[in-house]
């Protein structure tokens, strides 16, 4: 397998790994679909693009346009083929300790949560995106609020043997 760098990457692929290593809970157990990954891919391309949040967003501000949505499929499918995510099977566990339990899983709905295999680029990819003037504050309010998100699941005793 090659190793990629940020730049070998496709914008959004740069983003699609960027995001998965944000650390967003599932947006079921978060309660909100502003944890969807897809949701947060489509703001964060939008705010590097034009600086707005809405721009691949519907009128309601959370759901992502399917033309965009079909954009995330086809950068998650080219990352899996370069081999620097594994999609998980539909209607499978979450992969263990990453996710709640029990979360049956959809490519993008209700989560785009593929399971990173190189996790070094994308940390790389998520600094990239964090260095943008126009995403740092999302970003870090996402970062900030998964956080507390997870912090809610373990006190609920979520992860523990």
């Amino acid at each position: 397998m090659p190793a990629y760098q940020p730049e070998d990457l496709d914008p959004l692929e740069r983003i699609v790994l960027g995001v998965l290593s944000v650390g967003l809970p599932p947006s079921r157990a978060a309660g909100s679909d502003t944890f969807r990954v897809d949701h947060v891919v489509a703001v964060v391309a939008s705010l590097e693009a034009t600086g707005e949040r809405g721009a691949y967003l519907a009128g309601d501000g959370v759901r992502v346009v399917p033309e965009f949505r079909a954009r995330i499929r086809a950068a998650v499918d080219s990352l899996t083929a370069k081999g620097l995510v594994m999609q998980q099977a539909a209607g499978m566990p979450a992969a263990a300790g990453g996710y709640e339990a029990g979360l049956q899983l959809d490519l993008v709905d209700p989560d785009v949560h593929p399971v990173v295999v190189d996790r070094y680029l994308s940390q790389v990819c998520m600094e990239y995106l964090f260095n943008i003037p126009a995403v740092y504050p999302y970003l870090m309010e996402r970062y900030s609020s998964s956080g507390e998100v997870w912090r809610r699941l373990r006190e609920g005793g979520y992860a523990r043997d």
